[in-house]
């Protein structure tokens, strides 16, 4: 496992996740979550490891600047289970 942060730039700064996204592949992570929707799945990730300040931000984007933080992520988590 790997204790690297996500980071993303927002406005001219940056943010970083309170904890690693290890946490949401750990097997009774991913037990206790296996029967979520997609989008409910997305944001209980984000609640997980982003922590408030991440989170507001990531709250109050618009749609497409959304878009790109998730395509990122998604990248991000898909890489950690390599």
């Amino acid at each position: 496992m790997t204790t690297d942060l996500f980071t993303f730039e927002h406005d001219g700064e940056t943010y970083t996740f309170e904890r690693p996204l290890d946490v949401v592949r750990t097997p009774g992570w991913l037990r206790a979550n296996r029967r979520r929707d997609e989008l409910d799945l997305a944001f209980t990730i984000l609640e997980a490891v982003a922590g408030d300040e991440a989170l507001e931000v990531i709250d109050n984007m618009t749609p497409a600047q959304f878009e790109a933080l998730a395509t990122r992520l998604h990248e991000a988590i898909n890489a950690s289970f390599r």
